[in-house]
């Protein structure tokens, strides 16, 4: 049962209120009253009230003013005041909404009229209430969560979790940064704002690509200031889009580690064969999708069986390390380098000619031959040197290149063969 606190000076206008609700709603309302400002005060100070009807004009302290006093006060302010007057004015009016009256009824007032009001405002202080109740579940919700959540609307936050926060070390973190995509850290591998044009929406853009796989983001950890990996995940909610962010930091470096086990070579730190297999086939694939050429070179170290004899395998572990740094110092990032086996690398020379390839290849002979390796000293390689063909695959493209280094080899080391 609602609680209604009628205020009015005048005991007759009392009466009636108390008469009018007795006879119409006694099973939905009780009503309490008083007599001035200052008893209505002491009344909410004590007493539950869903709802005040208040007169404006009464001694000592007016309704404007026992409106401001219940207003301000954090126990009182959120319950509804409908104002009653005689007053018709529009300046009267106006006053009873500006002190922070929901509503006006003027005397007399239509019975009927001021029931509804009172449901009608009663009602909408409920569903205020279930709306709150139904925020703070949600809420709960989302902080239950060990992966971060984020409402947002593609360019602002709506809805965070606390696992947000904590991350970014923010009370309030939706006010301070507006946008997550923001701390996408920039790397290989990972989803960030370099995807998006400026035409272009980042949101978007994630939902195209999480079609298609599994994406992920980087983003700095506030405690440790590394950086965190997170499998994001999002979906279109409502007008709105949910996304979720999961730390896969420690998988990820496992993954990594996996990876680097799986496909580079263990002491140069270079493509192994089997990572080389994977990217030989797309250059093939991308030189026979847009025509565009590139040239293969095979490399061996000359007597390098008298170093390992000679020195050892330790000396002669050092010799490939340094050949592998004198070669990736000399290279394009986009060149693909390899450790074929033993003392023998290849190099894959992306939007190369022949001429140019041949070039390149001299180049790092060069290199090599003017080289001090530690306690050995001079030391050369031969090179073999072929162009991708139209049906060309990797057996074929290899067979060239071996072929032409066996020549380089035959023609007395430290030379470049060609067999186009």
């Amino acid at each position: 049962m609602k609680r209604i606190l009628c205020v009015d000076d005048i005991q007759a206008n009392l009466f009636t209120l108390e008469a009018l609700f007795e006879t119409n709603y006694s099973d939905k309302y009780s009503v309490v009253t008083a007599m001035s400002g200052k008893e209505a005060l002491e009344i909410l100070l004590f007493q539950k009230i869903d709802l005040i009807l208040l007169d404006v004009m009464m001694p000592d302290i007016d309704g404007y003013e026992t409106a401001k006093f219940i207003l301000s006060n954090k126990k009182t302010k959120d319950i509804p005041i409908v104002f009653l007057t005689a007053k018709k004015d529009q300046d009267t009016v106006s006053r009873c909404y500006e002190v922070g009256g929901v509503d006006y009824l003027s005397k007399p007032y239509n019975e009927q009229e001021l029931f509804v009001r009172i449901k009608f405002h009663l009602d909408l202080i409920e569903n205020k209430r279930v709306l709150e109740i139904e925020k703070k579940l949600s809420q709960d919700i989302l902080d239950m969560q060990d992966n971060m959540v984020i409402v947002s609307d593609g360019s602002k936050m709506i809805k965070i979790n606390r696992t947000v926060n904590e991350f970014f070390k923010f009370k309030d973190f939706k006010n301070e940064k507006y946008c997550i995509c923001k701390h996408f850290v920039e790397e290989e591998g990972y989803f960030h704002l370099g995807f998006v044009e400026k035409t272009q929406q980042w949101i978007d853009i994630l939902l195209k690509m999480l079609e298609k796989k599994d994406v992920l983001v980087l983003m700095k950890n506030i405690d440790t200031l590394e950086l965190n990996s997170f499998d994001i995940k999002a979906k279109k909610f409502g007008k709105d889009f949910l996304i979720t962010l999961t730390d896969i930091t420690s998988f990820d470096a496992e993954s990594k580690y996996n990876e680097h086990e799986a496909y580079y070579d263990s002491l140069t730190n270079i493509y192994n064969r089997t990572k080389l297999n994977d990217l030989f086939s797309k250059q093939i694939q991308k030189a026979k999708t847009y025509h565009n050429p590139f040239a293969f070179l095979m490399l061996d170290i000359d007597y390098f069986k008298a170093v390992n004899d000679n020195y050892g395998h330790l000396l002669g572990d050092e010799v490939l390390i340094d050949m592998t740094k004198i070669i990736k110092s000399n290279i394009r990032e986009s060149d693909i380098f390899a450790r074929w086996g033993g003392e023998e690398f290849v190099l894959i020379l992306p939007s190369v000619d022949l001429k140019k390839a041949e070039e390149i290849a001299n180049y790092l002979r060069i290199k090599i031959q003017e080289y001090d390796f530690a306690e050995i000293g001079k030391i050369t390689c031969s090179f073999g040197l072929t162009l991708y063909k139209d049906e060309d695959c990797i057996d074929s493209i290899i067979k060239r290149a071996d072929v032409a280094l066996y020549d380089a080899k035959d023609a007395g080391r430290n030379k470049v063969c060609i067999l186009s």
